[in-house]
């Protein structure tokens, strides 16, 4: 059996791959790897919780790990700013030991979150030129510079003794990106002719076949369908994908319309978009009391909330709760993302809310709204063309997209095919390609900017409340050891119809084997309460049907 966190001799000799999260999901990327005891880590992300986490927004990854192997960490390197890939770096930053490398605008952001967390000063956060090698002591790092949703989009290549392994991050093939040159394939195929030992590689659309779009082309057609509205326009995306605002801000100018940002987040990324001159049309910025002000036909809004989060900016103004901005019958939100999975159900509540206050809804599958950032099936297999390594490790991806990725490398002809799971600990070489460790991983939860273990008592606890509901008994035992008839009984997500039934059968249950107990059965606390809540359970569950939490408040006179 493999043990946990505590067979650190095996890396003192191999190259090797371990997932801390990123694996069977999407995001909280987590990368570690290791050559002969030194490690380094590609990007610290967070991810989007789904309904078992109720109450909850975001999750983080569980890196207790690098707790053991921190005198040998010797760099974080962050491949692009999307949250999934840098969010989790100022939540997790008191873990931090080592530099973390980032380039200008990924630094910028992640500046900006450390700077709200008072903790800009925790982290040795150094700016990394993508045309200048990192040299680390068993690790030399170089950077091409790939394609994505966001600017300054990285590739990784990390050079070792036993080989070169590609890091390939988040990445497609767009020949006319909003943002930066047009992506090059030659750094690959040069890439490929030294010889690479291991893909590692993005799966988010390897189930999705031929080639993804450019993002050319969601800039012309905003433009369109800008100009088919004379009522106010609403337009949510991801706050960090800039190339899509940068789209967005070109839409509303050529539309004659001004922008107002709605979203702590938005704000602050189009402030450092702006501040990296990134976007140049500064003035088409409006406040939001400003907003609330000019003729509907003259304004475009742009906010969070594309996977339905209930803190977000749209699912406040759906819900009318805005301070400023209220929508009104035709006016039109465009959701210019993709459905994260896990998010539909959340998704879909927010835009029929949408559709039942009139309000039109314009998706991707209406107009091209939105691109992916990822590479469909056709790049990534072009991409395994150029390089053609010896073994494939498919990441950031479900289960679906693991599979899909496997059957692509295995049709590239790429002898070796390893899917992972967070925590299986793969030694590359020498020798053979096996798991050799199991290392403990694991989300936490964010609550405000504090963490919490993902099993966190209050966390089930908040599970089962929110299936089963909560009794509440207050229970009055008088001097003489006699039961006052003044129960108080109340329920949190269980009918109310039923409650006075429920408080009549306790009450004969209860009183019935109370009064068998003796004396000094009578006098302590635990005894009572253990007798109320067998008591309750057996009532509930033959009049509900239901296994609620119970909470007892005993009082003694």
């Amino acid at each position: 059996m493999l043990k946990k966190n505590n067979n650190l001799q095996i890396y003192k000799k191999g190259l090797y791959f371990l997932s801390l999260g990123g694996i069977g999901e999407i995001g909280a990327n987590c990368y570690l790897y290791c050559c002969d005891d030194k490690w380094i880590m590609i990007d610290l992300g967070l991810s989007f919780a789904d309904e078992q986490f109720p109450g909850v927004d975001l999750l983080v990854p569980k890196i207790n790990f690098i707790e053991d192997i921190k005198d040998n960490l010797e760099a974080i390197i962050i491949s692009h700013g999307h949250e999934d890939h840098a969010g989790a770096v100022a939540y997790l930053a008191d873990k931090i030991d080592c530099p973390v490398y980032a380039s200008s605008f990924p630094k910028l952001l992640i500046e900006n979150r450390l700077k709200e967390f008072g903790k800009l000063d925790s982290v040795n956060l150094i700016e990394l030129d993508s045309n200048k090698n990192l040299s680390l002591e068993n690790f030399n790092l170089k950077f091409i510079d790939t394609t994505h949703s966001i600017p300054q989009p990285q590739a990784i290549v990390i050079e070792t003794k036993y080989g070169n392994l590609l890091h390939t991050a988040d990445w497609k093939i767009d020949d006319k990106p909003t943002l930066g040159k047009g992506f090059n394939k030659n750094n690959f195929v040069e890439l490929g002719n030294e010889g690479v030992l291991a893909l590692i590689g993005d799966s988010t659309n390897a189930d999705v076949p031929g080639f993804s779009s450019s993002e050319e082309q969601v800039r012309d057609e905003l433009k369109n369908v800008f100009s088919r509205y004379i009522n106010r326009i609403v337009v949510t995306c991801f706050s960090s994908n800039i190339a899509r605002i940068i789209n967005i801000v070109n839409a509303a100018k050529k539309n004659n319309r001004k922008i107002a940002l709605i979203g702590r987040s938005m704000k602050k990324n189009i402030e450092a978009a702006v501040k990296s001159n990134l976007i140049e049309d500064v003035d088409i910025f409006i406040s939001e009391e400003e907003a609330s002000l000019i003729p509907k036909e003259n304004l475009v809004i742009i906010c969070t909330g594309s996977q339905g989060e209930k803190r977000s900016a749209l699912y406040r103004i759906a819900y009318n709760s805005h301070r400023n901005i209220h929508l009104e019958k035709d006016d039109v939100v465009i959701f210019s993302s993709r459905d994260i999975p896990g998010n539909e159900k959340s998704i879909n509540a927010l835009k029929n809310l949408l559709i039942r206050q009139k309000v039109e809804i314009i998706t991707a599958d209406d107009d091209l709204v939105h691109v992916s950032g990822h590479g469909h099936a056709e790049e990534i297999k072009q991409m395994y063309n150029w390089t053609k390594p010896l073994i494939s490790i498919p990441v950031h991806g479900e289960p679906m997209h693991l599979e899909s990725h496997k059957k692509i490398s295995e049709a590239s002809q790429v002898p070796i095919t390893k899917i992972l799971q967070n925590g299986k600990c793969l030694k590359i070489a020498p020798g053979d390609c096996i798991i050799v460790d199991d290392i403990e991983t694991g989300k936490l939860i964010v609550e405000g900017k504090y963490l919490y273990d993902s099993e966190s008592d209050f966390i089930r606890d908040r599970r089962k409340y929110s299936y089963e509901g909560i009794a509440m008994l207050s229970l009055v035992i008088n001097d003489d050891q006699s039961i006052d008839q003044n129960i108080k009984l109340s329920f949190i997500g269980l009918p109310y119809e039923e409650i006075d039934l429920v408080k009549h059968e306790f009450k004969s249950e209860f009183i019935e084997k109370y009064l068998k107990l003796s004396h000094e059965q009578k006098t302590v606390d635990q005894n009572v309460i253990e007798l109320i809540k067998k008591s309750l359970k057996f009532v509930l569950k033959n009049i509900l049907q239901k296994k609620p939490e119970i909470k007892i408040h005993l009082i003694r006179k």
